[in-house]
């Protein structure tokens, strides 16, 4: 017959056995984990009435945030010619480094070619409320940066005239003027040759 001893500590044991068993068993540490774990489980669970002053009520909505409204394009097409009165964003065929962030558009025009999806001129004209010479470090940061080759640049007081010329044979103008505040700057890409 075989003799099942219960788990725990064991009576037959003497006194220097039983430590041994409680410090391999650590039996106390049990007891004081269940006691932190059911006191962490109430304190989570019934919050204290200080917090509850405290806790944001999130069953009332957020206001939704109000845009801006913006006017619609005005837009006149003849064969392949778009012509846009402050349209929602550059043509596509003007490289998007072109026309710096947080201006404001005011015309643009664009000349498709034959081929499908190809631009061969277009054109835009935009307001930024940088400052003339603040537009003139940008645009020479950017001609460098997509590698660019100035071929004609004139500044004056009134006015700065680049014209550069990129891969593919893709021509840009700009020209940049003071307005008001601001400045205003006309942009006009051309892409020469067949292919």
């Amino acid at each position: 017959m075989i003799r099942i001893r219960p788990l725990g500590l064991r009576k037959g044991l003497s006194r220097t056995a039983r430590s041994i068993q409680l410090k391999f068993v650590n039996l106390s540490r049990f007891r004081t984990a269940k006691i932190v774990f059911f006191l962490l489980i109430f304190c989570f669970t019934f919050p204290s009435p200080a917090q509850e002053e405290t806790l944001p009520n999130f069953t009332e909505q957020d206001p939704l945030p109000q845009r801006a409204t913006k006017e619609k394009p005005r837009i006149f097409r003849h064969n392949r010619l778009t012509y846009q009165e402050k349209p929602y964003k550059a043509p596509s065929s003007i490289p998007s480094d072109f026309v710096p962030r947080e201006s404001k558009l005011l015309f643009s025009t664009e000349l498709k070619s034959e081929r499908i999806f190809e631009t061969r001129e277009s054109a835009i004209i935009l307001n930024h409320s940088l400052s003339k010479e603040r537009l003139e470090i940008y645009y020479e940061t950017v001609f460098s940066y997509l590698n660019f080759k100035v071929l004609q640049n004139q500044k004056s007081p009134e006015k700065s005239v680049y014209l550069v010329e990129g891969m593919n044979r893709k021509t840009v103008a700009v020209s940049i003027s003071p307005d008001g505040t601001g400045s205003l700057v006309k942009l006009f890409y051309r892409k020469s040759g067949g292919f």
